[in-house]
C-alpha cells in the first residue's frame, strides 16, 4: 500500500484542474501458489477475488481522477504492469487476461442527486420543527401546568395542537429519556442486558472489519486462542435481543389481553400498528440518511464502507419498510444489519399464536411454544444435512463458495424460523414473571447457588464449546446442526434464570449492579445506536491512513469498541430525540384517541339518558 495523502497531493503546475485518486486493484491470483512455501494451511480457502473476499489480494495505485474504475480495470488487464502478475501466480481457473478482477478508487466523487435534496428537505423540516418546539417549550415552562389543564376545557383542537407540537420538543423528550421509573412492576436488569448486548454487537462487527488488516494470517492464528471465542460468537448478543423482545412483549401485553378483547379484530389492528409505527420512523429516516449522506463517510484509503450497500438502499429500501429484506432477495439488502429488524418483526407477526395460547392457560401456551421450537430445530437439522453447511459465517466466507454463504447467511443465520427459539423463551419467561409478580418466593442458598452454576455453565459452554471447531478440528454434520440448534436454547435458559434471579431477589451484587439507574437511558438509546453503529464503526476504520493492524483484544477494545460505542450513543441521542420519541408520542396519542372515542360516545349517551 502506498501513501494515501501523498497520492492526493500530486499536482500538475501546468494544469490546476488536474486531480488524482487512490485506487485498489484486486488481483485474481492463486493464494495456494503464493503461499506454497509457507507453513500456513490454505486448504479451507478458495481463491476469491474482489473487495471483502477472504483471499482478497490487492495493490494500491495512484491514478488521474479522470480515469474511471472500469477504464483502469481494462488498462491494467491489458498492460500487466502490476507486480505478481506472472503466470506462475495466476489462478488457473480464470482467463489469463482477467487477473485484475476489480478496481475501486477513492475519494468517491460525491454528486448530490434529486433524492439527496428531497431527503435533506424532509430531515431538515423535522429538525426545524423540533427546534421550534423546543424553544416554545422552554419559554412556556411556567405555563406547562396550564397547558396540561387545557384538556379540561372544551377546546380539544388546541389541546391536540399543543400535544402535537410538544411531542417534538427535545427538552421534554430529553426528560423522558433520562426519567427513571419507580414502578415496582417494571422488570429490573433489562436495560443493562440490552446495552451490554449492544456493545457485544459492536465488538462483533469490529471483528469483521479486521478482514482488511495488513496481518490477516495473525487473525487466523488467534482462532486457536480460546478467549477470542467471545468476539467470534457475538451472534449470541442478537439472540439476547430476540429474547428481550419476546419477554417485554408478553410482560407488557398479556395483562391487557382478555378473552373478549382477543376476539376483537381492532385489538390486533392496534397491536400491529403499534409495532410498525413504533419502529419505522427512526428506521426510515436513518435509511434515507444512510443512502444519501453515507457516501460522505467513505474517506481514507481503506475499503470498509460498501458503496453497494448504500446504492441498494435507493433501489431496494422498500423491502426494509415491509420488513421482508431478509426473505426477498436478501443479497440485495439495504443496511446489512437491518436483517435483525425484519426477523424480529416477523416473530412479532406470529406472536399472537403464543400470546393467545398463554391467555388460555400455561398448558396450551407451553404446548404451542414447544411445537414451534421443535419445528425450528428440525428445520435447522434438515438445512445442515441437506446443504452440508459449515458452522459459522467465518468458515463459510473462508470457503469462498457463494452458494454456501447464501444458504448459511440467508436461510439459516438471518431466518426468523431458525432464530425464533430465544423469542419464544422470552414470551414464556414474561408469562412466568407475570404469574409470580405478586408472589413471595423464598429459596434456600443451596438451590440458588446451584441454579447460578447451571446458568453460568449453559452460557459459557454455548460460547466456548465451539472452540475446537474454530481452531480447525473436524465436526460431523450432526454435531454442527446440534450445536446450532441447541446452543441458543441453552443461552435462552441462562437468560431466563438471570431475569428471574434479578427480579426475585436471588442475585445479590449482580442484581444491584444490573438495576443501577444509569442503565435506563443507555437502554433507551440502544435501538437508534444499533441503527447507526455500523456507519460509526466503518467511519472509524476509514479515518486511518494506513491498513489496519491487529494488535490484540484489549487494544481493539480500547481503540475501537469504546470509541464506537460512545460515538454511536452520541449519535443515538440526537436520533432518539428528533426521529424516534416524537413519533412514538404521536402514535401513543393516536392510539389513546382511537381507544377513548368509543367509550366517550357511550358516556355521552348514558349522560343524556
Amino acid at each position: 500500500m502506498g501513501d494515501y495523502d501523498e497520492c492526493l497531493d500530486v499536482v500538475n503546475p501546468n494544469d490546476k484542474t488536474f486531480q488524482t485518486q487512490f485506487c485498489w486493484a484486486h488481483l485474481n491470483l492463486s493464494v495456494e501458489k503464493i503461499l506454497a512455501k509457507s507453513e500456513t494451511s490454505v486448504k479451507t480457502m478458495s481463491t476469491t477475488c474482489g473487495a471483502g473476499k477472504p483471499t482478497d489480494l490487492k495493490v494500491s495505485i495512484c491514478m488521474p481522477r479522470s480515469c474511471s474504475e472500469s477504464e483502469l480495470k481494462l488498462a491494467l488487464n491489458h498492460l500487466r504492469i502490476l507486480p505478481m502478475t506472472t503466470n506462475q501466480y495466476l489462478n488457473n481457473s480464470m482467463d489469463q487476461d482477467k487477473f485484475v478482477c476489480d478496481v475501486t478508487c477513492r475519494p468517491v466523487d460525491f454528486q448530490p442527486d434529486f433524492l439527496f435534496w428531497i431527503v435533506t428537505v424532509v430531515l431538515g423540516t423535522i429538525v426545524l420543527i423540533c427546534l421550534f418546539a423546543t424553544v416554545f417549550d422552554y419559554y412556556h415552562e411556567i405555563e406547562r401546568e396550564k397547558i396540561k389543564q387545557l384538556k379540561k376545557t372544551s377546546n380539544e383542537e388546541d389541546d391536540g395542537s399543543l400535544k402535537f407540537l410538544l411531542a417534538f420538543s427535545m427538552l421534554t423528550n430529553g426528560r423522558s429519556l433520562l426519567r427513571i421509573s419507580n414502578n415496582p412492576n417494571n422488570l429490573k436488569g433489562v436495560e443493562c442486558i440490552r446495552f451490554i448486548s449492544f456493545t457485544w454487537v459492536v465488538s462483533g462487527h469490529i471483528w469483521g472489519d479486521w478482514k482488511n488488516a495488513d496481518n490477516p494470517m495473525q487473525l487466523i492464528d488467534i482462532l486457536k486462542t480460546r478467549s477470542y471465542e467471545i468476539w467470534i460468537n457475538a451472534f449470541f448478543s442478537v439472540d439476547t435481543f430476540f429474547f428481550l423482545s419476546g419477554l417485554m412483549l408478553s410482560y407488557s401485553f398479556l395483562p391487557k389481553l382478555t378473552i373478549r378483547k382477543a376476539k376483537s379484530p381492532m385489538i390486533w389492528v392496534i397491536f400491529y400498528w403499534h409495532r410498525i409505527f413504533r419502529l419505522t420512523p427512526a428506521y426510515l429516516t436513518f435509511i434515507l440518511f444512510y443512502a444519501t449522506y453515507g457516501p460522505l463517510t467513505d474517506f481514507g484509503p481503506n475499503e470498509i464502507v460498501q458503496r453497494q450497500d448504500m446504492e441498494n438502499c435507493k433501489k431496494y429500501g422498500w423491502k426494509n419498510l415491509l420488513y421482508i429484506n431478509n426473505i426477498y432477495e436478501p443479497r440485495k439488502n439495504c443496511l446489512s444489519i437491518s436483517w435483525y429488524m425484519a426477523a424480529d418483526t416477523q416473530m412479532y407477526l406470529v406472536s399472537p399464536l403464543f400470546l393467545i395460547g398463554f391467555l388460555l392457560g400455561p398448558v396450551p401456551g407451553i404446548i404451542i411454544s414447544s411445537l414451534v421450537i421443535l419445528f425450528s430445530i428440525l428445520l435447522n437439522y434438515w438445512l445442515f444435512f441437506h446443504f452440508d453447511l459449515p458452522l459459522t459465517l467465518i468458515q463459510a466466507y473462508m470457503t469462498g463458495d457463494d452458494h454456501i454463504i447464501h444458504v448459511l447467511q440467508d436461510l439459516v443465520y438471518e431466518a426468523a424460523y431458525i432464530r425464533i427459539p430465544p423469542f419464544i423463551f422470552g414470551i414464556c419467561m414474561g408469562y412466568m414473571m407475570l404469574k409470580t409478580r405478586n408472589m413471595k418466593i423464598e429459596m434456600n442458598n443451596g438451590p440458588v447457588f446451584c441454579l447460578w452454576i447451571v446458568s453460568a455453565f449453559l452460557s459459557v459452554s454455548s460460547i466456548f464449546i465451539i472452540h475446537s471447531y474454530n481452531k480447525g478440528d473436524s465436526w460431523t454434520i450432526f454435531q454442527k446442526a446440534t450445536y446450532y440448534g441447541f446452543s441458543r436454547i441453552a443461552w435462552s435458559i441462562s437468560l431466563c434464570w438471570l431475569i428471574f434471579a434479578v427480579n426475585r431477589g436471588q442475585s445479590g451484587l449482580i442484581g444491584k449492579f444490573m438495576s443501577l439507574p444509569f442503565w435506563t437511558p443507555l437502554g433507551k438509546l440502544t435501538y437508534c445506536a444499533y441503527l447507526c453503529h455500523i456507519l460509526i464503526v466503518n467511519g472509524l476504520f476509514n479515518m486511518e491512513r494506513s491498513p489496519p493492524h491487529f494488535v490484540g483484544a484489549f487494544h481493539t477494545y480500547i481503540t475501537k469498541v469504546v470509541p464506537s460505542v460512545v460515538a454511536a450513543c452520541g449519535f443515538a441521542v440526537i436520533w432518539t430525540l428528533v426521529f424516534e420519541m416524537p413519533f412514538a408520542k404521536l402514535e401513543s396519542f393516536f392510539i389513546r384517541t382511537l381507544v377513548a372515542n368509543p367509550a366517550s360516545e357511550k358516556e355521552k349517551q348514558c349522560t343524556k339518558i
